[in-house]
């Protein structure tokens, strides 16, 4: 997972909703940008509870919890595993929710 600037780049196969304008879309990889207060990212764990939830505010992602920066935030303390090393393959284990 990656956040530059009002960009946020996810793995296809983890288990999200958002909404937020979609600027590239690979195989393996979705990136958004978040365009308004409405633009959010809510990242599920495999038991369908919310693990983070980010929202864009003042044209940057914060994690809603805290208010903090999302830019620098440890994504690996969500228990998901290593976000960036995620394949394309366990999409069917997690398949993902668009809005």
């Amino acid at each position: 997972m990656k956040i530059e600037e009002k960009r946020v780049t996810f793995p296809k196969n983890l288990t999200v909703k958002y909404a937020g304008k979609i600027v590239e879309e690979t195989e393996t990889e979705i990136t958004i940008e978040g365009e308004d207060e409405e633009s959010y990212l809510k990242i599920f764990n495999p038991f369908r509870g919310v693990a983070k939830l980010l929202m864009f505010e003042n044209d940057q992602w914060v994690d809603a919890e805290t208010s903090a920066s999302a830019a620098n935030f440890d994504f690996s303390s969500l228990g998901l595993g290593d976000l960036s090393a995620l394949s394309a393959g366990d999409q069917a284990d997690s398949p993902e929710s668009k809005s």
